[in-house]
């Protein structure tokens, strides 16, 4: 069966010279996709116009939007004037069920906004968190929240544990998933009152794998097959991460001094150059789920290039085929009676 995606072509700092090629890759690996892109038409025609094969251009609509949601936008006046934005139209096409994911790489508050004014929560959820996959030393794993919630609730952090856990089961295949919160130290007393009290929670829910608490260094270390924390400490240790994965790249491919040192930069170098480079490369992890809304919207980051956006949109389209909150959906209703 084919799969659908609306894409916010007009989001992000690259636009869509970016998104569009980006489009370009993922329709010619994968036949069963088609896509709506939504934006300044004229624009979005010259991008195809020559460089697009005939077939992709027919499993591509284009759809005009006057509006685009400004990067530094407040969601309120998003919500306001931008409901028809390329955006807002995108979330739209999924609301409506002519899409099954929307991608965008647009203001993260505003869309945020409009996916709960287009597709509503699931059951059972206060909030939405942001979810993204995180490479580890034990393969792929999911942390949310991401930045959505820099203040959240015990209950939020608990439904947040709950969407990770199946979303990993789910997205991931991994059966029974592990869940730690993140934490200033693995020991049960240690956190604020906040984390003990969502501690406690985690641990009378018998649905959830809980194994207690992680610290930051235990992240990329695979201990955990979901990460649950506040959006302030979630999207901090993200881009901590990010940032060194960025500085080894770099680093190790500079040529190496001499001696012992030599050599050690050496073997890094190898091992870099010879695939390990590809499983810490953040932008291959780029595109983040809206975990919590009714349809499937991932944020891809603003700053993307093609590979990233790529990522990303890859990110939905397997979100899409898993049919992820359609799935969640009955579940989270099921916990809540």
């Amino acid at each position: 069966m084919d799969v659908k995606i609306s894409i916010d072509a007009m989001g992000g700092d690259f636009g869509p010279e970016v998104t569009m090629e980006s489009l370009k890759q993922v329709l010619g690996s994968s036949l069963d996709v088609r896509a709506s892109v939504f934006g300044d038409s004229a624009v979005l025609r010259s991008l195809i116009d020559g460089t697009f094969p005939s077939d992709l251009q027919s499993r591509v609509d284009i759809v005009h939007c006057d509006t685009v949601v400004d990067c530094d936008e407040k969601p309120s006046t998003a919500l306001r004037t931008k409901q028809d934005s390329s955006m807002g139209q995108a979330l739209s096409a999924v609301a409506t069920g002519n899409s099954q994911a929307c991608i965008s790489a647009g203001n993260t508050g505003a869309l945020m906004a409009l996916s709960l004014l287009y597709l509503g929560l699931l059951p059972g959820i206060s909030r939405p968190a942001i979810c993204a996959e995180i490479p580890t030393a034990l393969g792929n794993k999911l942390m949310l929240d991401l930045g959505a919630n820099v203040d959240c609730t015990a209950d939020q952090l608990h439904q947040f544990a709950l969407l990770g856990a199946l979303t990993a089961n789910l997205a991931l295949d991994i059966d029974k998933p592990s869940v730690r919160l993140l934490n200033v130290g693995s020991e049960s007393g240690k956190g604020n009152k906040l984390v003990q009290a969502v501690s406690q929670l985690l641990e009378e829910d018998s649905s959830i794998n809980y194994q207690g608490f992680v610290e930051g260094d235990g992240i990329f270390l695979g201990q955990a097959d979901v990460i649950v924390c506040d959006g302030f400490s979630g999207n901090v240790a993200l881009k901590v991460g990010e940032g060194v994965a960025k500085q080894l790249s770099q680093q190790f491919a500079q040529k190496p001094t001499q001696g012992i040192q030599s050599s050690f930069l050496r073997f890094f170098s190898n091992l870099l150059s010879s695939g390990f480079n590809s499983s810490i490369q953040p932008s291959l992890f780029n595109g983040a789920y809206l975990l919590g809304v009714n349809g499937v919207v991932v944020k891809s980051h603003g700053a993307a290039d093609v590979e990233g956006f790529t990522a990303a949109l890859n990110r939905g389209i397997n979100a899409a085929r898993h049919q992820l909150p359609k799935a969640l959906a009955p579940i989270l209703e099921k916990q809540h009676q």
